[in-house]
């Protein structure tokens, strides 16, 4: 149903009411009609009115009174005032207070239906635009408050490059105030390197309506970000999403550039995140390749390392060839240490762990470094009771010493170094836990600090690169770092190091605590011991395999020798009578060491196995050793540590092979480890 504009009539004549009430009603108005002010005021609180048609002259209130009581109760009311005393200062006087319209009486009922549609258009028109104006406000509103709470910079540039809005993310993101930023140029908050780029991208919009996707740039932090750390350095990475904002005057002519709008999306934390994924993979993949070179390169010494002993085995001691030989054993075991560093990355995990005091490691090492480098000096802030840590100590040792010689090059005439310890407490959510191989809980934290002339952004990108190093040729081998990094991965621990030139380097390494106690042990020095059992030697490398059974048979042994897992199965399938132990290589081609052994054990439950290799105690080693191997040496080993580990596995008390034969199924084998 149509709505009908509701009109109410206050006029003291009666007869004036019911003509206009007449009037108005053919024209489809519902009309109501008053002859007091008082009259009117009571309709009016029972009813709304569309418009109000007024007589100035009212007995007990008069029209500008009831007026201004209308107008404050709806300001936008209609009102038309009618008199038949009209004068130019009573129409003024009405039209100033806020009526829409002024009727001199007698007038034409043209006149005032004109007059009221008019007024009915006016308020229509008035409440089209106050709808407006509310949708428009809540609009705002609501895209204020996305906009305002937007985890993203959101801005707009003018055609010169100065903000002229950017919202409130921006101070949480990167350490600005909004306010401050409106009026200045984009490049005083660029990277100072990313800032010719910016402005190709910003010029580039100039020549037509392109929009700038996932780009990214560096934003310097302003004064309000909390803290530089590698969570949040010293600059900000940003995706970078930008488009032209540009007005056409006409059909036609080419559109004007008047500004941009965009949104920066931080990607720090996601870039970090990737940069230390690439660098993991690309440890990893050096680390086996090292470790492959690393076992071909022990096999070559460990061909060596067998014909040293077999020459000192048979040289009289006051040979005047005895101090070469042993010199040549030295260069051997000093490139043995060379390949181990290597292998420590590639393995994943350290070779023998124990509780350690790290204090105490750290309290040595500065001694010895101190009187190596008295010029510079060393400064302790060690925690009291710090919590102990699982670590090989030889390798620990083996990290801060690499540590002190990076540091002592970058301070060739002296300086400071600091070293502190912490304990510390990791939560789940944490930076660290989150972006490394730490876990939740207990950890100590070394940190390392010198006073050097520091690293600049790329060579920090490579610091732990294999063979990388700032040192000229000969120098360095730049494996120092790197192996450092691979202890500390090995450990299940993290290293990190933040650097800036002219200042110096600070090196901080996180390590899991122990719940064990830590206890001293001492191990026996290896001697030759001679023997005269019989053993199976089992390496795909001549080399080793000759040398090793000429050493054992010079100490008494008697050796069978194979060259693969294969054959070393025929050759126990048909000697296992009279073979006393088996020392077998774990890589070897085909039938590996691990399928090998497992195989020689379902022949002899009891059988005494000595694993020998040039990796490291991990993965199918480990494997072979939790399933009941008796001990385990790493190539290149000298004949007295292998003459003493053989004759430790053979003073175990196992059953006599032989008799294997003859033990009933219900028989339990008793077996003895050596570790």
């Amino acid at each position: 149903m149509k709505h009908r504009p509701a009109v109410i009539i206050v006029d003291d004549e009666e007869r004036m009411c019911m003509s206009l009430k007449s009037i108005l009603e053919r024209r489809g108005f519902d009309v109501e009609t008053a002859t007091s002010g008082k009259a009117a005021l009571q309709a009016m609180a029972n009813r709304e009115f569309d418009l109000f048609l007024l007589d100035i002259f009212i007995p007990d209130v008069d029209g500008f009174r009831l007026m201004d009581q209308i107008l404050s109760r709806s300001p936008n009311a209609p009102v038309v005032m009618m008199t038949g005393d009209a004068s130019v200062d009573s129409a003024l006087k009405a039209l100033k207070r806020g009526a829409y319209d002024y009727l001199k009486k007698p007038f034409e009922p043209e006149h005032l239906e004109k007059t009221i549609d008019n007024a009915i258009r006016q308020k229509m028109l008035l409440e089209k635009n106050r709808y407006m104006e509310n949708r428009l406000k809540i609009s705002e509103r609501r895209f204020r408050f996305m906009i305002q709470n937007s985890p993203d910079m959101i801005y707009t540039l003018d055609k010169q490059g100065k903000f002229t809005f950017v919202n409130e993310a921006v101070e949480e993101l990167f350490g600005y105030k909004a306010e401050d930023l409106v009026g200045k140029h984009y490049d005083q908050v660029l990277y100072e390197k990313d800032i010719g780029k910016a402005q190709w991208r910003f010029n580039e919009r100039r020549t037509g309506e392109r929009a700038t996707e996932g780009y990214e740039l560096r934003l310097k932090t302003g004064p309000r970000k909390k803290g530089v750390n590698a969570k949040h350095p010293a600059y900000a990475i940003v995706e970078l999403n930008a488009t032209g904002i540009y007005h056409q005057e006409q059909t036609g002519t080419p559109p004007e550039l008047i500004g941009t709008y965009g949104v920066a999306r931080d990607r720090t934390y996601r870039k970090i995140l990737e940069t230390q994924l690439l660098q993991a993979k690309k440890m990893e993949a050096i680390g086996n390749l090292a470790g492959g070179i690393a076992h071909d390169f022990n096999n070559l010494l460990m061909g060596i390392q067998g014909l040293v002993s077999l020459l000192l085995l048979k040289m009289d001691p006051d040979h005047p060839f005895q101090d070469k030989i042993r010199t040549i054993e030295q260069y051997v075991q000093d490139a043995a240490g060379l390949t181990r560093q290597l292998l420590t990355f590639a393995r994943g995990e350290a070779v023998e762990t124990r509780p350690t005091d790290i204090n105490a490691l750290i309290i040595k090492q500065n001694k010895m470094f101190g009187r190596t480098r008295k010029e510079i000096k060393i400064t302790e802030a060690l925690v009291p009771s710090v919590l102990p840590v699982e670590t090989d100590a030889s390798q620990m040792e083996q990290v801060l010493l690499n540590l002190y010689v990076n540091a002592g090059h970058a301070m060739p005439r002296g300086g400071r170094l600091q070293v502190r310890t912490e304990n510390i407490f990791l939560y789940s959510g944490d930076f660290l836990t989150e972006s490394t191989q730490l876990n939740p809980g207990r950890h100590v934290k070394v940190t390392i600090s010198d006073t050097g002339v520091g690293m600049d952004e790329t060579t920090l990108q490579r610091i732990f690169d294999p063979f990388f190093t700032t040192k000229k040729l000969g120098k360095g081998s730049g494996l120092g770092l790197y192996c450092a990094y691979g202890i500390i991965k090995n450990h299940g621990g993290h290293i990190q190091v933040v650097s800036k030139e002219g200042i110096g380097t600070t090196f901080i390494i996180y390590l899991p605590a122990s719940d064990r106690e830590i206890s001293p042990t001492d191990s026996p020095s290896p001697r030759q011991i001679v023997g005269r059992e019989t053993i199976l030697l089992v390496d795909d490398e001549d080399k080793v395999r000759h040398t090793c059974r000429d050493n054992l048979k010079l100490l008494g042994y008697s050796v069978f020798t194979a060259d693969s897992g294969e054959k070393a199965i025929e050759i126990y399938n048909k000697k296992a009578g009279s073979i006393d132990i088996v020392v077998l290589d774990m890589i070897m081609p085909g039938l590996s060491g691990k399928e090998t052994y497992r195989r020689l054990k379902k022949i002899n439950p009891d059988i005494r196995v000595l694993l020998a290799s040039g990796y490291a105690v991990n993965g199918q080693g480990r494997e072979i050793m939790e399933e009941g191997c008796n001990a385990y040496i790493q190539k290149p080993f000298k004949i007295e540590q292998l003459s003493l580990l053989i004759r430790k596995i053979m003073e175990t008390e196992c059953p006599d092979p032989r008799a294997s034969e003859t033990s009933t199924p219900s028989a339990t084998p008793t077996q003895s480890t050596v570790k």
